[in-house]
């Protein structure tokens, strides 16, 4: 169990350090401060996305970092198995598809695409009355959550009680709080008095 002071660190998108998807379970009861989360820097859309993936450390102690061995890149990472992920960015695509020429860097994933010129949509959604039908489960399970209710990403912020069905939705809401904050300290600034 972590102790206090850690529980009180706010610097999530930090490699191995707390995920904002899991903020919410991983402090409870801890919210973030309104409008900002420290040493993040949401106005860059890759370091958003890098947060909202960052999963927390299983060990306190700080991981070593495994460099990415690709001549000219900087990228660092926390286990092999996040570089293996990222080494697919500088494999070519040699998978491409007969139908429309669109190339891809796994053969799943081109299997997975021919799914739009075949129209097939192998993974109907059970609930009565409903009838959609979907060419990925993935796009299936998080259909479901419609029916259900479920909104399993929780806004981290402190006086946001916002709920998604979707990550990139929460990852767009979280800008609003950045917005917000920045556009609060853009009339300070301009107006020192108030």
């Amino acid at each position: 169990v972590r102790d206090t002071q850690e529980r009180n660190d706010y610097d999530l998108c930090t490699v191995g350090e707390n995920s904002l998807l899991e903020f919410s379970e991983y402090v409870p009861g801890k919210k973030l401060p309104p409008g900002k989360i420290p040493s993040t820097d949401f106005s860059d859309p890759e370091a958003l996305t890098e947060c909202a993936r960052t999963k927390p450390s299983k060990n306190k102690s700080a991981p070593e970092k495994i460099v990415c061995p690709e001549s000219g890149c900087t990228r660092e990472f926390i286990s092999r198995a996040s570089l293996r992920k990222h080494l697919s960015v500088h494999s070519p695509r040699d998978h491409v598809c007969a139908e429309c020429g669109k190339a891809f860097k796994e053969s799943a994933k081109l299997k997975r695409h021919f799914l739009v010129h075949t129209g097939e949509k192998p993974f109907p959604c059970t609930f009565e009355g409903c009838g959609k039908r979907f060419s990925l489960s993935f796009n299936l399970r998080t259909h479901v959550r419609i029916h259900t209710g479920e909104k399993p990403f929780v806004c981290p912020f402190e006086g946001c009680r916002r709920k998604f069905i979707q990550s990139n939705n929460m990852k767009s809401h979280l800008l609003t709080h950045t917005k917000a904050n920045t556009n609060q300290r853009k009339k300070t600034e301009n107006n020192p008095l108030t």
